[in-house]
């Protein structure tokens, strides 16, 4: 198997988005690849997916290679089932079609496993929860959740030697999530992974691409991706004490220097009596020396590789710090229906009381009505029966999985004046805060990333003083940095959180005061996390056995 990247090169503009990458792909490695929103990750998949063309340098790819590419956005768009979907994108169709008129392509057929393909469809879309849809359904029909499965389960299906996989994680449950984990490990395929998912990346992969955001250069790390940020911290930490104790000897051997010069100039100038010529010349020597011995320790000084100081970003953090005001303060849904009235599916009757400063997980396969249930509570649905009470002294900030709570056409400065009522000034000084470019604040929301419109909502947030926040997947298309910023603020924030969420490592730290699995319409509160995710992963395990 051979995949072999030779300087690549690529500018949007002025923009150099990835400079000089070179690297070789062997059978069964499962890579990481990693860096901030805008480092050109997306964009080398696509390089290697031969969907983008580089600007400069060589992309060689062994002929008979089959690569598997999902990007990002996996819309569908399809009148076939999904049985007709997934043997038409994995080959099978078409081999078998081959087959009725060329019997010689039977080795390739058995080496695809053409005669256990039914079974194989049915024990992936199993392990992607989709059990209960039927292969016959129509793709349009899907949810987009769904039909991200399927795409999924197309990619997965036409057995690829690589597979190149941009945030696979997003539009995943988590046992959906679990189960593809589990067959990636089991897997001898080669990967390359973009994910936000720490958990995932260090359960998959053994070696880490970063993409540096300064150089746009990619520096290549063995070992999972823990190790990864241990490995980054020490070096970081080795090269500020390398860069501190060559400043102390620069700074040490300048004033040594300076002292000898001092000396020789005042050796140099020294007179004394006529009757003293011996003494007189002993200290111009000396003076000599002491020139000489300046010129040298300078010469050494200017002959030193100088260790630079680490090039660190400034620190992402998000503020988020609620509003105290005077009043009621609880969430109450009693007896409530929800759903949508153009179909069948509702959710309840829910009956829940939700103390103000509570942290609420709310779990459940895709489909299921999370997102409808939050979208509920936040005033964006009305319920078919029963009464939800949100206090008058609360401020909801409302994160939706796919941002559809805002307004596309607005720019970043008009959005945050019109809702959260402040001057074009605070806007542009929140927008900074929050990443974005001071020059970027007239630009339309639509041409944001979602990574983008994240951060502009949770700006939003903080300039509402929100103090309860309805996060829906709140870690989809957020970066590692971004991560770490969210994470650290939800820890410390006093109001009530209401969190829907499948990154594991994102939940353990949540540290909920509740939670609850969402399933054929009911609500029903759980003993423990840790026994939910116990049960998927030996769901998981079963399944995969049974490939």
């Amino acid at each position: 198997m051979k995949l072999k990247a030779e300087h690549i090169h690529k500018t949007y503009g002025t923009i150099t988005v990835l400079e000089d990458v070179s690297f070789s792909l062997e059978k069964g490695q499962k890579i990481g690849l990693i860096g901030y929103n805008g480092t050109g990750k997306t964009t080398l998949l696509k390089i290697l997916a031969g969907i983008v063309e580089p600007d400069g340098g060589t992309v060689t790819v062994q002929k008979g290679l089959v690569i598997g590419y999902m990007p990002q956005d996996t819309s569908l768009v399809s009148d076939e089932t999904i049985y007709a979907y997934l043997r038409r994108v994995s080959g099978i169709g078409a081999l078998e079609k081959r087959l009725e008129h060329s019997p010689e392509v039977l080795a390739e057929y058995e080496y695809r496993n053409g005669y256990t393909f039914d079974h194989r469809v049915d024990i992936t879309l199993t392990g992607f929860g989709l059990r209960d849809i039927s292969s016959a359904r129509s793709i349009n029909s899907l949810s987009s959740g769904q039909k991200s499965k399927i795409f999924m389960a197309g990619v997965l299906l036409s057995d690829p030697d690589v597979l190149l996989l941009d945030e696979p994680t997003n539009n995943l449950d988590l046992p959906a999530l679990i189960w593809l984990e589990d067959f990636l490990m089991r897997s001898d395929t080669a990967c390359i992974i973009v994910s936000h998912d720490r958990l995932f990346l260090d359960r998959v992969v053994r070696k880490i691409f970063e993409i540096d955001w300064h150089t746009r250069a990619l520096n290549i790390t063995s070992g999972r991706y823990s190790d990864y940020l241990v490995r980054k911290e020490k070096e970081r930490l080795r090269q500020w004490a390398e860069h501190e104790a060559q400043q102390e000897e620069i700074k040490r051997l300048t004033e040594q220097a300076r002292e000898k010069k001092s000396k020789a100039i005042k050796g140099s100038r020294y007179v004394g009596t006529d009757n003293d010529k011996f003494h007189r010349g002993f200290k111009r020597d000396r003076a000599g020396k002491s020139g000489k011995q300046a010129k040298a320790i300078e010469k050494r000084v200017e002959q030193m590789e100088i260790v630079d100081k680490p090039i660190e970003r400034d620190i992402f953090r998000i503020h988020l710090k609620p509003a105290k005001p005077e009043g009621s303060r609880n969430i109450i849904l009693a007896d409530v229906m929800v759903g949508y009235p153009d179909n069948e599916f509702k959710v309840g009757p829910v009956s829940v009381a939700i103390p103000y400063s509570s942290r609420i997980v709310i779990l459940g396969l895709n489909g299921s009505g999370k997102s409808t249930l939050l979208k509920t509570v936040s005033g964006e649905l009305q319920p078919f029966e029963g009464e939800i009470t949100v206090g008058n002294a609360l401020v909801v900030g409302n994160l939706t999985q796919e941002h559809d709570n805002l307004p596309r056409q607005e720019s970043i400065k008009d959005f945050l004046t019109k809702r959260a009522g402040i001057t074009v000034q605070d806007a542009y000084a929140l927008s900074v805060k929050f990443g974005f470019k001071a020059e970027e604040i007239n630009k339309e929301i639509a041409a944001l990333s979602p990574g983008g419109r994240a951060r502009l909502l949770f700006a939003l947030f903080t300039a509402l003083s929100a103090n309860v926040l309805l996060l829906d997947e709140p870690t989809n298309h957020l970066d590692l940095e971004a991560l770490d910023a969210l994470e650290e603020a939800v820890a410390h924030y006093e109001g009530t959180i209401i969190l829907v969420s499948h990154d594991r490592h994102f939940l353990e730290k949540f540290n909920a005061t509740d939670a609850y699995i969402l399933s054929d319409g009911k609500l029903e509160r759980q003993q423990s996390l840790k026994s939910y995710i116990a049960n998927a992963e030996g769901e998981a395990k079963r399944l995969i056995s049974m490939l």
